[in-house]
């Protein structure tokens, strides 16, 4: 009786242990104080060891204040790179590095999610989380291709780095297989304001396209993604 009473209290505690258990979400990757900003990596530091910092961060939540931000930028001959609510980044090529650096969010670039049932394609915002996609996609019943592991990264961050998951049928495990078209926010003379919106689709732009999907984010801020 007591061994059957306390296989049955260990069972009891691991049960309350298990229904108390939390997933906690990353820090957030950049943190602003008098002096700067700060730039984490998905491991809390950077292969180097060496701090990354930036002069200031800009949270634009349309296509026109994305634009505005890389103007500014353009203007002013500054550094730009693009970060996301989370970081998922290893490499320090997120990194801009200097008081001429700046950073541009798209955390809270995040609210347009369009479905095409016709063409069985959907258009996201940069912002929009992995998560925000795959519900509202499944919601109208349909489902996305492939996918890496984790939800919380931003459907822009997953072209920048990379990112895939796997399939044996269709274009392939990786998520840039699965992309049709990309809008690029790029600078551009004063004549235009210093920076436009570019709009890549597959069948007309193939070659520039297929350049932006593997360039890591190099070539532009990416805007909006349409994927197949």
């Amino acid at each position: 009786m007591r061994f059957s009473h306390t296989i049955s209290l260990s069972i009891f505690c691991l049960l309350v242990t298990i229904s108390t258990v939390r997933s906690v979400p990353p820090q957030p990757p950049v943190r602003c104080d008098q002096t700067g900003c700060t730039v984490s990596s998905a491991y809390g530091t950077w292969p180097d060891r060496k701090t990354c910092k930036a002069a200031n961060i800009t949270y634009p939540t349309t296509e026109e204040e994305l634009r505005k931000a890389v103007a500014y930028a353009s203007e002013r001959n500054l550094k730009v790179k693009t970060v996301t609510k989370f970081s998922h980044t290893i490499p320090k090529l997120a990194c801009p590095s200097g008081s001429d650096a700046m950073l541009i969010s798209t955390s809270k670039y995040n609210s347009v999610i369009e479905i095409e049932p016709d063409r069985l394609t959907v258009t996201a915002d940069s912002g929009v989380s992995l998560r925000e996609l795959i519900d509202k996609v499944e919601a109208a019943g349909f489902s996305i291709g492939t996918s890496p592991y984790w939800e919380g990264v931003s459907i822009g961050g997953l072209i920048s780095t990379g990112s895939h998951g796997s399939s044996w049928s269709g274009r392939g495990g990786s998520v840039h297989d699965h992309v049709v078209g990309i809008s690029l926010v790029v600078p551009a003379n004063s004549s235009e304001r210093y920076a436009k919106v570019i709009r890549l689709e597959e069948g007309r732009d193939d070659k520039l396209l297929n350049a932006v999907k593997v360039s890591l984010g190099v070539l532009g801020v990416i805007s909006k993604v349409l994927l197949l």
